[in-house]
């Protein structure tokens, strides 16, 4: 275990706490995750967690040290997401352990590998720290207020968290990014969609149908496990892409998946061959299988149709 986090464990077991002590513990509110995994993701990873806090199924811990981790392979393709450790940089055994600087640094190198990373920052552009470079900086208007970790418990009644916040961008990382360099987006804006995805995830959790709002629903698949276990939502909600089917009643992870199996395919297409591929494509994601295995589907079965005929 590395001294940095043993002090972070005998930080968290201490019987009582100060606002001086959460330092890089600060969490990112669930809402603006959601948020930023609805304009964003679908994410994948969570490079820096202390092991309870992580936003994604799968996460590097403390202990893990993300700066020595292989981000491109374990990513697979996939994004990752992160609200990074602010502190100084630290090093043991000359490997760093924190540190912005350090931070972008591994960032740069594992984009060049093929990872996408996707952060969650200060808006700190005098920083030296500051990610030039990102493919992508999405700065938001409004302050931003981080939580308070779940261990944290108030020594008195001062140690309550300021809701001042301050102001923060998204930053991406990811070579085949093809948008602009730069852009904006309120942060309303972003807690009214991360709440919607709350609202979907929670009745997920009870396996109780919900609408999706502007896209339509998807119906909730009966089974066995015990009531209340959570259904993998990343794997049921993907980027809004595609506005032009805002009036479709599938939504926009079953569109995606289904224009990208006749993308393969355009010489298949038919109004037909795509309500039945949309049926398919919502009943896979809800069995939980990923969108590429779920496309690759999709494209087995088309290749198996004939041609449609071009018409006069």
């Amino acid at each position: 275990m590395s001294q940095y986090s043993e002090i972070l464990q005998a930080m968290i077991s201490k019987p009582v706490h100060y606002l001086k002590e959460v330092g890089d513990q600060w969490q990112t509110p669930p809402a603006l995750f959601w948020g930023v995994f609805a304009k964003f993701g679908p994410f994948v990873l969570d490079l820096f967690t202390d092991g309870e806090n992580n936003k994604c199924a799968n996460y590097y811990t403390v202990e893990d040290n993300a700066l020595v981790q292989d981000w491109a392979e374990d990513l697979k393709g996939g994004k990752a997401f992160a609200n990074p450790p602010y502190s100084r940089s630290s090093y043991e055994d000359d490997q760093a352990i924190t540190g912005m600087r350090n931070i972008i640094d591994k960032t740069r190198i594992e984009r060049d590998k093929g990872a996408k990373v996707v952060y969650l920052i200060k808006s700190a552009t005098s920083e030296v720290w500051w990610p030039e470079d990102a493919d992508h900086v999405c700065f938001i208007r409004g302050r931003i207020s981080f939580d308070l970790p779940a261990w944290f418990r108030p020594a008195n009644k001062k140690q309550a968290a300021s809701s001042a916040g301050f102001a923060c961008a998204i930053a991406i990382f990811d070579k085949e990014w093809q948008g602009e360099r730069m852009g904006y987006i309120n942060r309303e804006d972003l807690l009214r969609d991360g709440k919607v995805l709350l609202d979907i995830i929670n009745a997920a959790a009870y396996h109780t149908p919900t609408a999706l709002p502007i896209k339509g629903t998807i119906e909730t698949r009966p089974d066995d496990s015990e009531q209340g276990e959570q259904i993998d939502i990343e794997h049921m909600i993907a980027q809004d892409k595609h506005k032009e089917a805002a009036n479709s009643k599938w939504p926009s992870e079953v569109q995606y998946v289904v224009e990208e199996a006749f993308k393969a395919n355009p010489n298949k297409f038919n109004d037909y061959r795509q309500s039945v591929l949309s049926e398919i494509a919502n009943k896979l994601l809800l069995e939980k299988q990923r969108p590429s295995k779920v496309i690759a589907e999709l494209c087995t079965m088309l290749e198996r149709t004939e041609p449609m005929r071009a018409t006069a």
